[in-house]
């Protein structure tokens, strides 16, 4: 555990060294996760609070993990990119976020890879288009003809299970996805049953020390 733990850490202060002139969230939870979910990037209350999915998109994604029947903790969540895409709103003068580029996902695909090939898990969640694009590395691929089944995906020549979701902020703006995403999750949690898992709560807390190395840097 302390090895993965330990090997978690290095690649993380890669990354921050690698993107130091970023606003980094890095992955957070359980280490030994038989399910890894995964988002497009940070926002801005996510990188305020130095966690993946705190906001509003993150208490929509509470909900639907209680389906599940499985605490927050037992999970590792994390983001394709993980630091915040922003852009300069003319209008208001404010940052604002950005939708993610193939050069964005691309550039982000390596560490991703890295960081499950430590965690291992059972299933591999998506949480959207981006990550899907990222894991399959396929950028004609749409969530509306992946979510709610299970598939399979190659990273760097290891298999792992894939189940594709809509975001949870998709919910935010078109509630009519509500009931489907529902459904999706019921599925989910058929396919987490029949792994027969017995999940442990050995979390991983990458605290704020850590997260915020690319201010020391």
């Amino acid at each position: 555990m302390n090895t993965i733990q330990n090997s978690l850490e290095q690649l993380c202060c890669e990354y921050v060294q690698e993107f130091k002139d970023k606003e980094i969230v890095l992955g957070h939870g359980c280490i030994d996760s038989p399910v890894v979910i995964i988002g497009e990037a940070p926002g801005k209350d996510e990188v305020k609070q130095a966690k993946p999915f705190v906001g509003a998109a993150g208490k929509n994604l509470n909900e639907f993990i209680e389906v599940l029947e499985i605490s927050r903790d037992d999970l590792y969540i994390t983001n394709a990119i993980k630091y915040r895409l922003g852009r300069l709103n003319p209008k208001t003068e404010r940052i604002v976020n950005r939708p993610a580029t193939m050069k964005d996902i691309k550039e982000n695909q390596i560490w991703l890879y890295k960081e499950i090939h430590l965690i291992k898990p059972h299933i591999i969640v998506t949480l959207g288009n981006v990550p899907l694009k990222a894991i399959t590395n396929n950028f004609g691929i749409s969530i509306g003809e992946m979510h709610g089944t299970l598939h399979e995906c190659n990273l760097s020549g290891k298999v792992y299970k894939l189940f594709p979701l809509y975001h949870p902020a998709s919910i935010i703006y078109n509630r009519s996805l509500k009931d489907v995403y529902q459904r999706d999750m019921l599925m989910l949690k058929q396919e987490v049953n029949k792994l027969d898992l017995n999940l442990s709560k050995k979390e991983l807390m990458l605290d704020k020390s850590v997260n915020n190395k690319e201010k020391d840097i």
